[in-house]
């Protein structure tokens, strides 16, 4: 296998080529992250997988591009850059807002009206801190002003508290995370009928505020193929201190899905 030339940046990043790896994964941050957020994931994942990261317009090395403010647009302007890639089975891991925008990117990918037909169909979907996508969304979190707004943040426990309180800093994040919020709160999902052709695991932290693992639950009605649900220490971003065994779940259960019948 050779390496897949990089047509689709500025969008994906290989975050450390492997040209012989027979398996690949794409990697979806959440509202108001980055790629960044998946920089130690070649380290914990084994050499047989090869990781790509989404950069979302508008940050580090995108600063300067519009802000998106569809998340349907989004999600097909994913599949359509991520095709390239999908030349030996993948798949694709969203957290939080990032798992919304991985499912209607895998939506986009199995419609017949698919911009661009994969080679080969993504067999997996890890769905990280995310609330089933046919279930109502609790309260607007983009409506709220901005001290509110902030301690939302600092509960979920993803943001340095020195960027919240430093005014300048802060200036220049808000607007980001919250049209992320804006973006995916005002979303109107593509329905779970019919299912995805793909295997899911759903991965929670059991401390999360943002996130009911009994309603992260009803994803299995997403998908049609195997479903597991973990549920780690931690909270909103509890992938962070478990990266080595979030890393070990998806590699076992890619490598799973990888070695299933087409459905």
């Amino acid at each position: 296998m050779t390496t897949i030339p990089s047509p689709q940046v500025p969008w994906l990043r290989c975050l450390e080529p492997r040209p012989t790896a027979p398996l690949r994964l794409i990697l979806l941050p959440h509202a108001g992250g980055s790629s960044s957020l998946f920089r130690d994931w070649p380290a914990a994942l084994p050499p047989d997988i090869e990781a790509w990261a989404v950069q979302y317009p508008g940050r580090e090395r995108r600063t300067g591009e519009p802000l998106p403010d569809d998340l349907g647009a989004l999600a097909r302007e994913l599949a359509t850059v991520s095709a390239p890639l999908l030349d030996r089975p993948t798949g694709v891991f969203g957290h939080s807002m990032g798992a919304g925008i991985g499912y209607e990117m895998l939506r986009v990918l199995e419609s017949e009206q698919a911009p661009v037909r994969p080679r080969i169909r993504p067999v997996h979907l890890f769905a990280s801190a995310r609330q089933a996508p046919h279930r109502p969304r609790g309260r607007m979190v983009h409506q709220l002003p901005d001290e509110e707004f902030c301690e939302v943040l600092r509960s979920n426990g993803g943001v340095n508290g020195q960027v919240l309180d430093d005014p300048e800093l802060r200036e220049l994040f808000l607007p980001i995370i919250r049209s992320d919020y804006r973006m995916s709160e005002t979303h109107r999902p593509t329905p779970v009928t019919p299912p995805l052709r793909v295997d899911l695991t759903v991965l929670t932290g059991a401390e999360d505020r943002a996130v009911d693992p009994a309603e992260a639950a009803h994803w299995a009605e997403a998908a049609s193929g195997s479903f597991r649900h973990d549920v780690l220490p931690g909270d909103h971003f509890y992938l962070v201190p478990q990266l080595a065994t979030v890393a070990a779940v998806v590699a076992e259960r890619l490598r799973a899905s990888a070695a299933a019948p087409a459905r």
